[in-house]
């Protein structure tokens, strides 16, 4: 291997290890929120984000399974285990959040969400070649 593509391919999994990472510390500070039923925004109802956050929060079960769900996603994100699947488990989370930011308005957070996105699709890319056989359609 060449000077160059060795320093490209450390610099790629110096990348690919910090997106795991921070997506995941991410998602397991939020989900502990969620577990003791601690509201996402103190914003009165009369406001669309407060009105969303409450009627979730109100759900109750709901509102603590996507913290169980959020926490056992970063964890996996944090470790080497199931690092294929694991992309595909946060994007559904990911997706929703980054839609949620933009269909409500919510002031900055589109920025974090889309980042969240990029780092997301950095761990999907990274791991194209094992989604390829399920994905592409074989010649028969």
């Amino acid at each position: 291997m060449k000077q160059g593509n060795t320093s490209r391919h450390k610099f790629l999994i110096i990348v690919y290890w910090c997106s795991k990472v921070s997506l995941g510390l991410g998602f397991i500070l939020s989900g502990i929120r969620k577990l003791p039923g601690i509201k996402f925004t103190e914003l009165p109802i009369e406001n669309p984000v407060g009105l969303f956050f409450e009627g979730m929060y109100a759900a109750g079960f709901y509102w603590n399974f996507i913290g169980v769900y959020q926490i056992m996603v970063g964890f996996l994100l944090c470790t080497p285990f199931w690092s294929r699947l694991t992309p595909l488990l946060s994007i559904v989370v990911t997706v929703n959040i980054f839609l949620v930011s933009v269909g409500l308005h919510m002031q900055g957070t589109p920025m974090i969400t889309t980042l969240m996105l990029l780092a997301n699709s950095i761990l999907i890319f990274y791991h194209w070649k094992s989604y390829a056989p399920i994905l592409v359609k074989r010649p028969q």
